[in-house]
């Protein structure tokens, strides 16, 4: 299926977004044939925050044909474990993701697992908690690359069983609250090959209890723009349709679109 949107894309303010202008991210859009974009730019915490008037105002004045929504990619609060947002205020905002990137309690970002800085199990349990917060969030509409955390910081050959029960726990919430998991396409070069699978099991154990599927390039060069080769390669294993459109999203009351039935 060919994807017509993309509601994950990030600009040069973040810092490590080398030529990603707003006019290039809509120029590009545009020559992709994107209908729709969400510019989600990182907010770290209430210091450091998405620049989102200045990107609303380069978006009037880039003229794309495309629909352009701006959000942000709040991250969660490393200091805590209850997936509270770095950032409180979210009013000024037309889409909020959740980037679940730093360890709870420790307040690091991890590449590996050397780098979790504490026992295993330990991590589990506090990823679990903080992970079952963020989807209890009602300030939050869409849930960053489920999962990619996780992988950074465990063997996931060890430990998919639980992990994949903590995600069936999560999805009955995320559906309570209406919020969706993002289908990321940066996720799959962050992690191998052969753990492909425990996405598929991950977004099937969504679709199982209602959750949408929302997909997201998390693009930092404009190349990646609508970059969608993971997303399809996942979409391919999983039931006809089930990607959901933006306008689904509870958060398209914000935009004056329509609720999908």
């Amino acid at each position: 299926m060919r994807i017509d949107y993309d509601f994950h894309i990030h600009t040069e303010y973040c810092g490590h977004a080398p030529g990603m202008t707003v006019e290039a991210i809509c120029r590009q859009a545009d020559a992709l044939g994107l209908r729709i974009i969400a510019i989600t730019d990182h907010s770290y915490h209430p210091q450091e925050q998405a620049p989102v008037e200045e990107i609303r105002r380069q978006v009037r004045q880039a003229r794309p044909r495309c629909r352009v929504i701006v959000g942000a990619e709040i991250d969660v609060d490393g200091d805590y474990d209850d997936g509270r947002l770095a950032v409180q205020n979210t009013d000024n905002l037309d889409y909020v993701i959740a980037g679940f990137h730093y360890v709870p309690t420790k307040g690091h970002y991890p590449h590996s697992p050397d780098q979790r800085g504490m026992d295993e199990l330990d991590f589990l349990r506090v990823w679990e908690k903080t992970l079952l917060g963020i989807v209890s969030n009602p300030q939050i509409d869409t849930l960053a690359h489920p999962g990619r955390l996780l992988a950074s910081c465990i063997n996931l050959d060890v430990h998919s069983e639980r992990a994949l029960g903590i995600f069936k726990e999560a999805a009955i919430l995320s559906a309570r609250h209406q919020i969706a998991w993002e289908l990321n396409e940066l996720t799959g070069e962050r992690i191998p090959e052969s753990w492909h699978p425990f996405w598929v099991k991950l977004y099937q154990i969504a679709l199982e209890q209602g959750v949408r599927l929302i997909y997201g390039s998390d693009a930092h060069e404009p190349e990646s723009i609508g970059r969608c080769t993971f997303a399809q390669t996942i979409l391919r294993q999983l039931p006809a349709g089930c990607l959901s459109a933006p306008e689904d999203l509870p958060a398209a009351r914000r935009w004056n679109y329509p609720i999908s039935s």
